[in-house]
């Protein structure tokens, strides 16, 4: 307080200096006395620069050796790399069979597409009294072999089905695991806010 109040008696003294110069033409010693204060406003401020500079520095030191963060760095953190990393290769999984199974069906189902829409063809010429009794006996062992292969295909597309919906299942431990990593890192901000306020105290 004291040097404050030394600094503005001496810069009100170089005030009425400059003013007297001024007053009596005498330039060059104004502009000296202007350089004079000038270089006063400069000090300041390079002192003030370096005691934000000391503070932080010292703040930053602080912060890095408080064993709340080291303890989050080290175990926290990675711990919560891992999970995230867990639920990336879990969805990834997922992904992968859930695809694989898809595209296992899709030509299943175009197969039996195609077989259905041929016979419902002959079927229709059947109803109508088109066929002969060689064309008849051929549509029946069409028939069969039709509903052979809807037997066989139906398992297989349950069978993927089954994979598909056991493929989602990952999505309810992905969850929980992605809200514990979500109250880690709330639980991270708390500690480095309440850090930055003891070491403030």
């Amino acid at each position: 307080m004291q040097e404050q109040t030394e600094t503005d008696q001496t810069r009100l003294e170089m005030a009425r200096a400059l003013v007297a110069h001024m007053e009596a033409g005498e330039n060059e010693d104004a502009d000296r006395v202007i350089g004079e204060l000038a270089e006063i406003k400069e000090n300041k401020l390079f002192t003030e620069v370096g005691r934000l500079t000391r503070e932080l520095h010292e703040a930053i030191n602080g912060f890095l050796l408080d064993s709340r963060v080291s303890e989050m760095t080290q175990v926290d953190i990675p711990d919560a790399k891992e999970r995230l990393n867990y639920v990336i290769t879990m969805t990834e999984q997922s992904a992968d069979r859930t695809l694989t199974a898809v595209e296992q069906s899709l030509p299943m189902v175009d197969e039996l597409e195609k077989q259905a829409d041929a016979l419902l063809a002959e079927w229709d010429k059947f109803r109508s009294r088109l066929l002969t009794k060689d064309d008849f006996r051929g549509l029946s062992d069409e028939l069969a072999a039709f509903l052979q292969q809807t037997q066989h295909h139906s398992k297989r597309l349950h069978e993927n089905l089954s994979t598909v919906l056991m493929a989602q299942d990952f999505q309810d431990l992905t969850g929980q695991i992605i809200r514990k990593v979500i109250e880690l890192v709330h639980d991270v901000e708390e500690k480095l806010v309440q850090a930055g306020q003891d070491y403030r105290r």
